[in-house]
């Protein structure tokens, strides 16, 4: 790609408040320089490099430069508790840790003692990198800087580039090219070795869906330790040719938005829930004949959706009505995005049906995906072939089956290589050859996969009835005002939902009708809101067997929270 793309950028960055481009070759350059470093300062083939930072073009350099050295990138989250860091360190046998800021550096610092195999922190930060040495197990854990890093890999290229040639040649499929460390609900996390054939094949697999071109353009914001973002925002980006521009504050990503203007854009669902709300707010504010326009130009969006998801052929004269009357109006909800936007795709959590359906009749529909950190790449909706509600067809070379019991079983070459040493944990998540992935699903008569909930989180009531809460829970969230939904009823008779509601949509809602109250916790407990929730709930029991009927709810006045 260096080649291919030789005086063009691979990232852009933000500095003095401008955006400067990183060209293709000094990325190149900077990464073998940092292998040759990591070679230079003893670094063997398949050992961890823990990497502890934000998003950042420093970030893919160390990562690529890692594994060209032959050695096992780790991503730590910049959220990371020091206690954490220093599992996922000793866990993963890190030989070196890399830093961006003071902060990320006193974790560390505050550790240190307990990092028996570490031989140095690399520092982004070159004052903080000064700061000296601290003291482990009697001897001292050495503090450098990345660019003296670098100036070293530089000074031993000559001997060292001979040995990062071989090791990237005599690499093997199988080989480990990163370790991702799954959270989990409960335990220690676990280390997933993922291989550089993982790596290949889910990249293919991505370009297969959805492809994107060196002519796109697109955010780095998304954490690189989570696998999703490696592999598709970076590695995809990578093979692609495709620039980057790296958001150093997310308080700007709109204002970066309306200023980069991307083409291809990925967030998690909250996201766009904030985009709709911020859309629906301004028509509220316009002109009543601007915002009958919008709403029926809207109309005509909505049946032509209806038409290609139903595979269904499209009346001349609605096409006609679309491209020359509804199209010019619901263009302005591209604008939102930049104006540039050709593909927006989701993860992570289920997208309400009412934003999916909504930008999706405004011409820009968002793709639902899902994957874990085992099987990245397992299913995605195609931009001419997706259904709301579902998260697509299964992708390249990967097939999808469901248990009896209803959990999702995967098999693919996307497949994990195990869990870092613990070979009774990954005997468990695989049985003849098929991936357990913990998620409970359906298959429609299309092949689309329909995500039903988490088996762990399955309800049993006192009448040993199973129930996936998920489905309900987003039943109810697909109303406007709902923003959270959790049902319970473990060893219980009947169903109970803790409710907690969108602010803006209810204070709006409440003008509307000219409800008195207070504030916004008053009104969570007007007859008129709670009546209005309870209509969503009879509609959501109504659509369920009586056995997963919501029988009593509470609405709270806050969301739910760890803390709570």
């Amino acid at each position: 790609r260096v080649g291919q793309y030789q005086g063009q950028n691979v990232f852009y960055v933000r500095e003095h408040g401008q955006w400067v481009g990183i060209p293709w070759d000094r990325f190149d350059q900077e990464a073998h320089e940092f292998g040759y470093a990591l070679i230079a300062k003893g670094l063997t083939k398949g050992t961890a490099v823990c990497i502890l930072m934000g998003t950042a073009a420093e970030w893919p350099i160390s990562d690529l430069g890692t594994i060209l050295a032959g050695g096992v990138s780790v991503g730590l989250y910049p959220t990371s508790s020091a206690e954490q860091c220093q599992y996922i360190i000793n866990h993963s046998d890190a030989e070196f840790v890399l830093v961006d800021t003071p902060a990320q550096l006193d974790k560390i610092l505050q550790v240190g003692h307990a990092l028996p195999k570490v031989k140095e922190v690399i520092v982004l930060d070159e004052t903080a990198a000064h700061k000296g040495t601290v003291r482990k197990s009697g001897e001292a854990l050495a503090l450098v800087s990345y660019r003296e890093f670098l100036d070293v890999g530089r000074q031993h290229r000559a001997w060292a580039h001979p040995i990062l040639q071989e090791r990237a040649e005599t690499a093997q499929p199988e080989d480990i090219a990163i370790m991702v460390y799954t959270s989990g609900t409960t335990g220690l996390p676990k280390g997933a070795c993922l291989s550089h054939r993982y790596v290949i094949n889910s990249v293919e697999s991505l370009q297969d869906a959805i492809p994107i071109h060196d002519s796109d353009i697109s955010f780095s914001y998304l954490p690189y330790c989570h696998v999703a973002e490696r592999i598709s925002g970076l590695y995809n980006r990578l093979y692609a040719g495709a620039p980057a521009y790296f958001v150093d504050d997310l308080s700007k990503l709109w204002d970066y938005m309306l200023d980069v203007k991307p083409t291809v854009f990925g967030s998690l669902p909250r996201f766009f829930e904030k985009i709709h709300a911020r859309i629906t707010a301004d028509l509220e504010q316009a002109p009543p004949d601007e915002r009958e326009r919008f709403y029926q130009a809207l109309s005509v969006g909505r049946e032509i959706s209806r038409r290609r998801q139903a595979k269904q052929p499209i009346p001349e004269e609605l096409k006609q009505e679309y491209e020359q009357e509804a199209q010019p109006v619901l263009g302005k909800v591209k604008e939102y995005f930049g104006g540039n936007i050709r593909i927006t795709t989701s993860g992570g959590a289920p997208l309400p049906l009412e934003v999916a359906e909504f930008f999706d009749a405004a011409g820009l529909p968002i793709l639902q995906a899902y994957g874990l950190t085992e099987n990245v790449c397992v299913a995605f909706n195609r931009p001419d072939h997706y259904k709301f509600g579902t998260v697509g067809p299964p992708m390249l070379e990967c097939a999808i089956k469901i248990a009896e019991d209803g959990e999702i079983l995967v098999r693919s070459q996307m497949m994990f290589s195990g869990y870092y040493k613990d070979l009774e944990k990954t005997a468990e998540v695989f049985r003849n050859g098929w991936l357990l992935t913990g998620d409970l699903g359906e298959l429609d008569e299309d092949g689309f996969l329909k995500i039903t909930g988490r088996k762990k989180e399955l309800i049993i009531t006192s009448t040993g009835k199973n129930i996936a809460p998920m489905l309900i829970e987003t039943a109810l969230k697909d109303h406007p005002l709902i923003s959270q939904a959790m049902a319970y009823g473990d060893g219980k008779s009947y169903l109970v939902a803790l409710i907690t509601l969108n602010q803006s949509e209810t204070e709006t809602y409440a003008r509307a009708h000219g409800l008195s109250g207070g504030d916004f916790a008053e009104l969570t407990r007007h007859p008129d809101i709670v009546g209005l929730v309870q209509t969503v709930v009879d509609e959501v029991n109504a659509r369920v067997s009586s056995t997963e009927a919501i029988k009593r709810f509470v609405i709270l006045d806050h969301d739910l929270s760890i803390e709570a």
